[in-house]
């Protein structure tokens, strides 16, 4: 192996401890990770996304719906059921610890690809059998646009391809085209410097050189180092809004360096398109009358004249403009743009930025109920806690990327409501497909500023380890979509069926202590599972559901939850 990348790998590796996997499977979701999170700039969880190496030729697939990873039906119409303009990508993996590009490992990659679309996979895993269905669930819907698919094959070599294997991808793209399922199919062959340059990219902090045409100094502001106020050029902004993997040609939108939406940007609207045009018909002078502005939040600004250094900064408004212009190319050449840029430290601050920017925009909800006070505090007292106990609350996108903590402790706002839903919500049956709805429904009942953060780490411990015990098959892994009810069964006991935000403040920290104990303790928690995974065995059992599928659309209705709360409470 590349001895560059098998230092990176085991700097992977001491980030994320106790995987229970081989060196070829770690480096399997190593792929992954410097992949998607680095070359794509996705913000995603590379184990979720790893098969596990069980499927022929396939070892890893992201379904990105709306900038979310989707695993599930479920999952996938919940991520379509907001916004609009919805964007959908496959992002397929395989990857090779050899320097050596074979033509047959090549080859299997892409007739596993293509068996997953067609759906001919014969006795495929659990796992691949969820993402056959969140598949159908996308193309089920009605969709603007066909997905876009990526296809990524990783070895360790110069990744050089010779004139035949030229050959072998080409006719492997325009066989995958033919299924008329995909608007652009793209097919990657990354070596051992693509790699590299992924993972540092995942895991450095973003940085970007910027020419302000004419700085003007902001006044004083006690949570502010310093900021100003001035115009960049189209050519400029695009360098910020942009990465490249290679040359400066192929440069493509980071993803990263965006707070609201960047998949919302539809370059077929007309409004959209009438810029476009009055840009190709040359009338850039005109653009910046038109134009808002850009707000860029940088934690560290060196200036040096007109010349400006940003390091981990984020294009907090402006992602309209960032896209227009990218999009325009040539034609962008003499456009300027109206551009405030701030730098500070001051997380809550930096919220209020970033509320005050995008009230007018489409953004979605978690990311603003993500900035409260209580989840600062929440963040705080979760990222404070000793050894196994600790848990990162991701309040913003990449927040954690440059830093080198295990992915799977990293909890989003979405994973949290789930969680909370489950456990002291009991809504088992609607925490995996309707967060969004129980959101809603409980929006005056969770994440309180009166509320303890200690039910909220709690919950988000168990979810934690309940995934542990599926990743490292600790419990069948059919058991997997149990999960909601196994955090569901133990919160209802331990407090009674009574809502634990109305309890005693010294009641609810008992409980959460008893939660803490049970999952810490690995043969408890899988007590715990087992006995719920049995009770619900038995149910689907007795039901007529018969594929994985049927047993999940099972489970989740209230018929189900009501009766398993019945036969578990008949154990305890």
């Amino acid at each position: 192996m590349n001895p560059v990348v098998k230092a990176q790998l085991k700097a992977f590796e001491k980030a994320n401890p106790s995987t229970g996997l081989s060196e070829n499977a770690l480096f399997e979701v190593f792929s992954i990770f410097s992949t998607a999170n680095g070359i794509l700039t996705e913000n995603i969880d590379p184990f979720s996304a790893h098969l596990g190496g069980e499927e022929f030729g396939l070892d890893g697939i992201a379904i990105m719906v709306q900038g979310e990873l989707c695993q599930t039906s479920d999952e996938v119409n919940g991520a379509l059921s907001s916004g609009k303009n919805h964007s959908v990508e496959f992002n397929l993996f395989q990857s090779k610890t050899s320097e050596k590009l074979d033509y047959g490992d090549l080859s299997k990659f892409f007739d596993g690809s293509h068996s997953f679309f067609i759906g001919d996979f014969v006795h495929p895993t659990e796992k691949l059998s969820d993402l056959m269905s969140a598949k159908e669930a996308v193309y089920g819907a009605a969709l603007k646009r066909n997905p876009i698919l990526h296809l990524f094959f990783v070895t360790t070599g110069p990744g050089e391809v010779s004139k035949q294997l030229r050959q072998l991808i080409d006719t492997n793209k325009t066989r995958l085209l033919d299924l008329n399922l995909f608007d652009e199919v793209e097919i990657s062959i990354l070596g051992a410097k693509d790699i590299q340059a992924g993972y540092r990219s995942a895991t450095n902090s973003i940085s970007e050189k910027i020419d302000i045409i004419k700085p003007i100094t902001l006044p004083e502001h006690p949570s502010v180092e310093q900021a100003f106020l001035g115009l960049v050029s189209a050519e400029q902004l695009v360098q910020l809004a942009t990465i490249s993997q290679s040359d400066e040609s192929d440069r493509r939108i980071n993803r990263a360096v965006f707070f609201d939406n960047i998949r919302d940007f539809n370059p077929n609207s007309s409004i959209n398109k009438g810029i476009l045009q009055e840009l190709k018909e040359g009338n850039q002078e005109s653009f910046i009358f038109k134009n808002n502005g850009v707000t860029v939040v940088a934690k560290e600004i060196t200036r040096k004249g007109d010349t400006f250094d940003l390091d981990d900064y984020q294009i907090v408004n402006g992602c309209q403009t960032s896209n227009i212009l990218f999009q325009a190319g040539y034609d962008a050449v003499g456009v300027f743009v109206p551009f405030r840029l701030i730098g500070s430290k001051d997380a809550n601050f930096i919220s209020s930025i970033i509320v005050g920017t995008n009230k007018q925009n489409e953004v979605k909800d978690d990311q603003f109920w993500a900035l409260t006070p209580f989840m600062k505090d929440l963040e705080e007292y979760c990222r404070e806690q000793l050894g196994d106990l600790r848990i990162f609350i991701e309040r913003r996108e990449n927040q954690y990327r440059n830093e080198a903590i295990e992915r799977t402790r990293i909890c989003r706002p979405s994973d949290l409501v789930k969680a909370i839903s489950a456990m002291f919500l009991f809504q088992p049956h609607r925490s995996a497909r309707d967060y969004r709805g129980i959101r809603r429904e409980f929006s005056s009942k969770i994440f309180q500023d009166t509320h303890l953060v200690v039910p909220y780490h709690a919950a988000a411990f168990a979810a934690y380890r309940t995934d542990f015990a599926i990743r490292n098959k600790r419990v069948p892994s059919s058991w997997g979509i149990y999960k909601y009810y196994v955090l569901s069964a133990l919160g209802k006991k331990l407090t009674g069926g009574q809502e634990i935000f109305s309890l005693k403040k010294s009641r609810q920290e008992l409980i959460c202590n008893d939660i803490i104990e049970i999952f810490s303790d690995e043969q408890k928690m899988i007590d715990h599972y087992s006995r719920v995974g049995g009770i619900l065995d038995v149910m689907v059992a007795n039901s007529s559901a018969n594929t994985r599928e049927k047993i999940r659309d099972f489970i989740r209705t209230e018929s189900v939850a009501v009766q398993f709360d019945g036969d578990f409470g008949k154990l305890v």
